[in-house]
């Protein structure tokens, strides 16, 4: 197997350390929190990127939900951070997909494995996912029920 990338975490920490000498408190507050994450997960933080992309992916939603919380109860300053730092956090996620490109994606992947009954539906998700990290599973999984019924 090929030596997966590792560069994502480096650049989370070269980036904390500059928001820290900018004093930007959002950034690094942001920053901290993300390598908070990963390093929860390992605690060296040596996960190849794929897997630190999940993490921070999870931690978008976690801060997508925040919002919206934040916006039900009227706190609209908290809601603007959860904002805020979402814009940050998703500058270390690759761009995301659109519904039509998760959508060819899969039947690109479906085809490719010759996948043609809803039994292979495990299957065809976990090479869609493999390929594209950080995809909305929902969505993957919605469409691979679509293509394979």
């Amino acid at each position: 197997m090929a030596e997966e990338k590792k560069e994502l975490f480096s650049r989370i920490n070269g980036d904390l350390q500059k928001a820290l000498k900018e004093k930007n408190e959002l950034r690094l507050s942001t920053l901290r929190m993300m390598k908070s994450k990963v390093l929860y997960v390992n605690a060296r933080g040596d996960l190849p990127d794929p897997d630190i992309i999940k993490i921070l992916t999870k931690f978008g939603k976690e801060l997508i939900e925040a919002a919206e919380e934040a916006k039900k109860v009227d706190r609209l300053e908290d809601a603007k951070k959860s904002e805020a730092e979402l814009t940050i956090l998703m500058e270390y996620l690759p761009k995301q997909l659109s519904p039509e490109e998760i959508k060819a994606a899969v039947e690109a992947t479906a085809k490719e494995m010759g996948a043609t009954s809803i039994k292979e539906m495990g299957n065809v998700m976990k090479a869609v996912l493999a390929k594209h990290p950080g995809v909305d599973g929902k969505l993957v999984n919605q469409f691979v029920r679509e293509i394979l019924k």
